[in-house]
């Protein structure tokens, strides 16, 4: 059984080492929430070390509290709706652990990496979803919208033709394009400025409006925990912002795709090739 104190600097210097560009005094917030993952992730994992042995179920639970947490954000009662939050809020802290688990145990695996990037996909898309359920109780004249809109953000946030574009590239160039992936030579060559249309690069800067990460999804929260406690009304605001998530989806939708046309060509076999 490791000790906390070894298990806590593990995780500190893997995770300093690997996010450095993220996790420094340029971006606050983000220093903090990562230092709180990093602290509950290394207390987690230190807890049940003898109880977990597989990666992936961390991940599962990864999903799950994030799925669960955005569904109790819509209950009426208070104690269920503080819950919620929680839940929400510290999710990450299975998202930080599992990846830690699995290479302590060497058990890491394009499966493992698959489920946490879908598991991340699921509790973002629930959370989405239930903030618009929750704003279009302000406007039930517009609530015969939320299954148009709860489809528009679960299709577009499972973005299954990009995803299928990119593996199917490393899958039939392993070698060459594993060495791309693992150099993240992917995501350079879309951002790249010699390489990435005017139109692609106005993505990238777009895409970090209201993305899946920590500090988007707790302003959401904060928002729902100012109109759930004082009594103003942001209903108004709440629905700039559900509109402004729906058009995001579809912005990011539509330039996925966009990108993966421009950055694949088909050969005369039918194998895509990076340019």
């Amino acid at each position: 059984m490791e000790k906390y104190n070894k298990v806590r600097k593990t995780m500190y210097s893997t995770q300093l080492k690997r996010w450095s560009h993220f996790i420094n005094i340029k971006s606050p917030y983000t220093l903090v929430k990562s230092i709180y993952y990093m602290e509950t992730a290394s207390l987690f994992l230190f807890l049940t070390q003898k109880i977990i042995k597989s990666p992936n179920f961390i991940t599962f639970l990864y999903a799950i509290t994030g799925v669960m947490g955005a569904f109790l954000l819509l209950n009426p009662q208070d104690e269920l709706f503080y819950i919620g939050i929680f839940m929400v809020f510290t999710k990450g802290t299975f998202d930080w652990a599992d990846g830690s688990l699995a290479r302590r145990l060497n058990k890491t695996s394009f499966l493992g990496f698959a489920l946490d990037e879908y598991g991340a996909y699921l509790s973002d898309a629930a959370f989405r979803v239930a903030f618009i359920y929750y704003t279009l109780g302000y406007f039930p004249e517009l609530m015969y919208l939320f299954p148009i809109i709860a489809f528009i953000l679960l299709i577009t946030k499972f973005s299954l033709f990009s995803d299928y574009m990119y593996y199917k590239n490393v899958a039939y160039n392993p070698l060459e394009k594993y060495k791309k992936v693992i150099n993240n030579e992917f995501e350079e060559v879309i951002k790249d400025s010699k390489e990435a249309s005017s139109v692609v690069k106005y993505y990238h800067v777009y895409e970090s409006f209201l993305d899946a990460r920590a500090r988007s999804i707790d302003f959401l929260l904060l928002i729902l925990i100012i109109d759930r406690v004082f009594d103003y009304n942001l209903s108004e605001l709440l629905l700039i912002l559900s509109a402004l998530i729906v058009l995001r989806a579809l912005v990011m939708y539509a330039a996925g795709i966009y990108s993966a046309f421009k950055v694949y060509k088909v050969d005369e076999d039918g194998l895509n090739i990076l340019k």
